[in-house]
This record gives structure tokens, sequence and C-alpha cells, in this order.
């Protein structure tokens, strides 16, 4: 495997997936035990949200929905089932669908380039294609991440000329399709090209495109005014001890990388109009669920806004929306026909709510869930050291009390210090990323193997380095 590979596939910071530690279940898989997901959901939300809603739906069907925690701290109100959420970057794949009908009505094609749409974008050394957009491989930075804007450019409010302007002088960070970058500047641009295209704005086309056919009655775009009484209050908390009323991101930054606000039943709605073609057609619609090939010939764990992933190698077909204020995910199982939404109102660093969101899909499968996983400090011990794949790439585990911590020495990689959370004896994860790490011993018998997993998949064995 290549330097190159390795870092792109092991130290990948996307909207992720791992596992967690909780209850252990034991069940038919088609059964559901409504009592073992309130248990999950009762312990493990308070590490998450105020509160929050799980509905899950078999078949196109509610079999599991229910409320939990508080809709607002402030003023003691419960969480309801119908309460509205911001759904971030959920919203991606509604802008996706737009773009999709527009190439089905022959008014794009998925191999134009932005500037055909958009004049105004500068030309790169490379053509970047609507394609690549959706895919998120086009090499363009996210808007959010760059680290000195133009000044002149930033504003409290923008226009989507104005927002697409704020980045499109930045350089290309690589040639388009040779490797997945999750980027909001993305999906911002696909919004701009829908008004190019359309002549209307954003918010109107998917209100009569995509929200009105789709029968949403609670889906809207931020700023609307239309949340009524049923919003549910959105927090933070970032110091890990108590929740703060969230300072709520601007709309017109969101727009159509994450603009959206929806309830549980919406989603159950959206996702069956999508099953049921009312949308777009099939055909397209599983090119959106496929993963695209990189021009390596690798394929991303990403198609037309959303994610292509597994859970305990069972398929999955998702995504998450993160917010200040809020988190949700959804998770399609397409071997079950289940559809899993999770809702929160609460924004945190350590990605409990992605733990959270999966093992509730478990138990809905009848997947167990493990115990929490307690191991002896001497154990730890025996892990801790440096590990090696080559001189550019390593890997420190250390150990403080009975806890495990694992970081890079090289700041290209970005995995900062982060605890090893004990999935068994020999096998941890981490919550910031979807990585797995498994210990074992060599043919001679030392524990000095650490093997790597990006998801489910083997990623790379490292080797204990020697002390000298």
């Amino acid at each position: 495997m290549n330097n190159r590979l390795i870092s792109d596939l092991i130290f990948s910071w996307v909207i992720l997936l791992t596992t967690v530690n909780s209850f252990a279940a034991s069940q038919k898989s088609d059964t559901l035990s409504t009592a073992t997901i309130d248990q999950l959901i009762s312990k493990q939300l308070p590490a998450v949200a105020p509160g929050g809603v799980v509905c899950i739906a078999r078949h196109g069907q509610i079999i599991y929905k229910k409320a939990f925690g508080k809709a607002n701290l402030k003023t003691g109100q419960n969480m309801t089932e119908d309460m509205v959420f911001r759904i971030g970057s959920i919203t991606k794949q509604f802008t996706a669908v737009a773009m999709l009908q527009l190439i089905e009505q022959s008014k794009l094609s998925l191999t134009d380039t932005i500037q055909r749409y958009v004049k105004e974008f500068p030309v790169k050394p490379y053509p970047v294609t609507i394609e690549n957009l959706l895919t998120q491989t086009s090499g363009i930075i996210n808007y959010q991440a760059i680290a000195h804007p133009n000044p002149a450019k930033v504003r409290e409010n923008y226009t989507p000329a104005q927002g697409v302007d704020y980045f499109k002088d930045e350089p290309l960070l690589f040639k388009p399709g040779a490797k997945f970058d999750y980027s909001n500047s993305n999906y911002y641009l696909l919004g701009y090209i829908i008004e190019q295209i359309t002549g209307q704005s954003y918010p109107n086309y998917l209100t009569e495109h995509i929200i009105k056919p789709a029968g949403l009655s609670h889906t809207n775009y931020i700023g609307s005014g239309q949340t009524g009484n049923n919003m549910a209050s959105g927090y933070s908390r970032f110091d890990g001890k108590r929740w703060e009323n969230a300072e709520l991101q601007n709309p017109t930054i969101l727009y159509a990388a994450g603009g959206l606000m929806s309830n549980a039943d919406d989603l159950v709605k959206w996702h069956q109009a999508l099953m049921q073609g009312k949308l777009v057609s099939p055909s397209l619609l599983k090119k959106a669920y496929t993963p695209y090939r990189l021009s390596d010939g690798t394929t991303s764990e990403y198609g037309y806004g959303w994610y292509i992933r597994d859970l305990d190698d069972e398929p999955t077909i998702e995504h998450g929306g993160s917010t200040d204020g809020y988190q949700t995910d959804e998770i399609y199982l397409p071997n079950r026909d289940m559809y899993v939404v999770t809702l929160f109102n609460g924004f945190e660093q350590d990605m409990d709510w992605v733990v959270l969101s999966n093992d509730i899909a478990r138990l809905a499968c009848g997947k167990p869930v493990d115990l929490n996983v307690k191991l002896d400090e001497n154990l730890l011990k025996q892990y801790t050291g440096t590990y090696i794949f080559n001189a550019e790439h390593q890997l420190i585990i250390t150990c403080k009390g009975n806890r495990l911590f694992v970081e890079s020495p090289n700041p290209k990689d970005r995995l900062w210090r982060v605890q090893l959370h004990a999935k068994s004896s020999t096998r941890f994860y981490i919550k910031e990323a979807r990585l797995e790490f498994e210990f074992s011993k060599d043919e001679t018998g030392a524990l000095n193997t650490l093997t790597t997993y990006n998801g489910s998949k083997k990623d790379a064995d490292w080797k204990k380095k020697t002390p000298n």
C-alpha cells in the first residue's frame, strides 16, 4: 500500500461511523426489542444531547418512534416525536436529487464543467465537472476550512453568488477525480447551479419540485419562518460538562450544503418517496447510491449525496448532519429495507451521536451490542510504544491509568492524540473517525503488531519499534 493511500484512507476526517460499547442484546433478526433500544438511548443520550427523537421504519412502515429528553432546557419542555431539527449535511441528498431531476430533464449533464453554468468561476488547471461536485472529488477546498480568507469577501449574510465568490479563487487541492475529499463548497456550488438553470431560488425549487411532491409538511429551508413552536432548541457542549445555548450558523452560510430543517416523520417520507420513484428514476437513484470510481481505479465511499458504507459487514446507504446545536443521522440498510433516523438537539465533538446511531441500527437489526469492556492497566501497558508502517507514517500508543491513546507524529496525517475505546481485549476504535485498531502477536509470539481497519476493511499492518 503506498504512502498516499495510507494517509488518505487511515486519516480521512469526514462524517463518520464507528462502533460503541453498550448493552448486550441477543435477538432474532426479525424481532425489534423496543425495551433494549429504550435502555440504550436512555443511558447514552446524556453524552449526546439534551434530547432527541429516534425513528425506525421497515418496508416503509414505522415500527419504532420515540422522543427522549428535553427540547428546551430553560423551560423544561419535553422533547416530542414531531419536533423539528436542523439536519445539516443531510441537506446534500436533497441537493443531489434536485440535480438528478435536472439531468433527467436534459437541462445539464454529469460531464458538464462548472463554468458552463457559473461563468464567473475561474478556469482551473483541470476541468471540474458536475459529477466531481456530487461525488466530493472536485479538489475544491471546503469554504469553512480556508485559513486566511480575503477580508473583503467576509460577510454576515451571503447571497449565493457572494458565497461562491468567497472560495472560487482558491487553488484546487488535487486533480479532480483523483481522490475523495468532503467539501461543503461542492454542494454550495450545486445549489447555485440549480438557481442558474431554473431561474428559481434554491429554497423555492426544493419546495416546488421535492418537498411538496414528497408530501413533506415539516421540511423547510432555515430562515423561511415556518418553524412555528415545534423547533427543538439547539445546544452545544465544548467542555464536556454542561450544555449551552448554541450560536446557530447563518443559513446563508449553510445554503445547499446544510440549510434544511426537518423531523423524523418527514425524513421517513423522504426516503419512501425516493424508493417509490416519485422524485427521480430508479436508475439515477441507483447511480446516486453507487460509490464513485476514482481515477486510480479504486472506489470512494461516496455516491451522489450519500455515503456507501457498511455496518458490521452489512451494506448501508447513509449520511450524517452536524451543525451548531444539532446532530442528525440516517442509516438505510437495503438488504433489510430498514431505515433509521436519529435527531439530536446537541452539538458535541466526541462523535457520540454517531456511535449511538450505529448501535440503534444494530439493535434494530437484532445484532448484539457489547457490554462495556474494562481492561486491566497492565494489559494496556503492553500495547504502548511506537508502531511503524514506514519512516513517514508512525502511530504512538500511550497509556494513562486504564485509558489507551493513539496519535501520529506526522502533522499531515491529522491524527492528534485521541482515546482508544475497547471493543474487546485486543480490538479498539476511536470516536473521531471510522478507524479500528487491533493488537496481535507476530509469528514469534511477541505482542508487537498493530493492524488498522478503515471501517471493516483492513488497511495496514504496523510493527512495533524495538528499543535501542
